[in-house]
């Protein structure tokens, strides 16, 4: 991985990555955006609010783990308890596994939408949280908008895609306008773009009439597919693919927009 000179950020972020639609390409941004930001020498966060738990497999075993985020939301251990290494440098985990569905099932508190929030306030050390999001509109992705002071939507240059924006905009704006004044959308992150196609020409600006649009796109190819069975990021598995340079290019426009 080429190393980026580390900057010291004026504040801590808490990023939100999330589409209601599911295979946009969430799972695989947390990942390598925590990697990227690790390797840039910032103390990092991944928290993986998905039950699928994919975000955590690529780390640990999560069968294997006694204590997750689900401990954190039945209120049986703290966040400090439950986070663990990982081989990467600057990166920790704060894992997920399938028993953290049980927490929608079991019914909502008054405090539920809040869980998160609070306990990011215990780990003040990490410059970035990066939040991967379920693909829907649960009690675990609200808990990721109120804490969040940043949003990343990736997002495919497809029809579908589109189809979903509307509600997550109306989502979001919720969130801002009721429970968290200060949530920005940082933009919409285009993946498994096939270049030069009419549909990826069309759709594009269709995108930038939701959300801003980042500059850096990630390119379609199998180096993202073959990483996730090798359970690397793409950093590890294929430093030189055009996809590793396009998140680290992608993690330094992202500093950068915010940090302006």
């Amino acid at each position: 991985m080429r190393q980026s000179a580390r900057t010291d950020v004026k504040k801590r972020y808490c990023i939100a990555i999330t589409n209601q639609k599911g295979g946009e390409g969430k799972t695989t941004t947390a990942i390598n955006l925590s990697c990227a930001l690790a390797g840039m020498g910032h103390k990092t966060l991944l928290a993986d609010l998905d039950p699928q738990a994919n975000s955590s497999g690529i780390f640990a075993n999560p069968d294997r783990l006694e204590l997750s985020l689900y401990n954190v939301f039945s209120g049986t251990s703290t966040l400090k308890e439950i986070i663990v290494g990982t081989e990467v440098e600057n990166l920790d985990l704060a894992p997920s596994k399938i028993t953290l569905a049980e927490i929608e099932s079991a019914g909502v508190n008054v405090d539920a939408p809040y869980v998160i929030r609070d306990a990011f306030q215990s780990v003040p050390e990490y410059d970035f949280i990066i939040m991967d999001c379920p693909p829907s509109l649960s009690i675990f992705t609200i808990n990721a908008l109120v804490a969040a002071t940043h949003v990343v939507i990736p997002a495919q240059a497809e029809k579908f895609s589109i189809d979903g924006m509307t509600g997550l905009r109306n989502t979001i704006n919720s969130i801002k306008r009721r429970i968290n004044p200060d949530l920005a959308i940082a933009g919409a992150l285009l993946t498994q773009l096939k270049p030069n196609t009419v549909l990826s020409k069309t759709i594009m600006p269709v995108i930038s009439d939701f959300f801003p649009v980042f500059k850096t796109s990630i390119s379609e190819g199998v180096a993202i597919g073959e990483s996730h069975l090798a359970r690397k990021n793409i950093f590890m598995y294929a430093p030189e693919s055009r996809q590793a340079k396009e998140y680290l290019t992608f993690t330094e426009e992202l500093i950068g927009e915010l940090e302006a």
